[in-house]
């Protein structure tokens, strides 16, 4: 088995896997097939390692369709961070002084958020 066999098996199985948790194969497959622009049967071979071989073009594809995720996670976490940050200004206004800690605690989580953003 080659190693871009694995390494295709490996990112399609990234690319299949949902944020809230577990669903059928057959369903991550299909997220996979769909974020890669593969087949579905193609993704199916790949991700069991049955194929014998992968093109450049597939793990090109593979490859891209990773890269692109990341990105758009990362963006979706640096919104959900400025979303805090919105959160712990209203609290901290909206309360005044009772609610400080609540509005630190937004804080935090935004930073935590943002730095999740940025891949550390």
């Amino acid at each position: 088995m080659s190693a871009f066999i694995l390494e295709a098996s490996e990112g399609l199985r990234a690319l299949g896997r949902s944020p809230g948790g577990s669903e059928p194969v057959k369903a991550q497959i299909a997220r996979a097939a769909r974020h890669s622009g593969l087949s579905y049967w193609r993704a199916f071979d790949l991700w069991y390692r049955k194929a014998r071989r992968v093109d450049a073009a597939e793990i090109e594809a593979i490859r891209t369709a990773q890269a692109t995720r990341s990105r758009e996670r990362s963006h979706e976490l640096a919104c959900l961070a400025a979303d805090f940050e919105a959160l712990a200004e209203r609290v901290s206004h909206l309360a005044a002084g009772s609610a400080r800690a609540d509005a630190d605690a937004l804080r935090a989580l935004s930073r935590r958020t943002r730095n999740l953003a940025e891949g550390e």
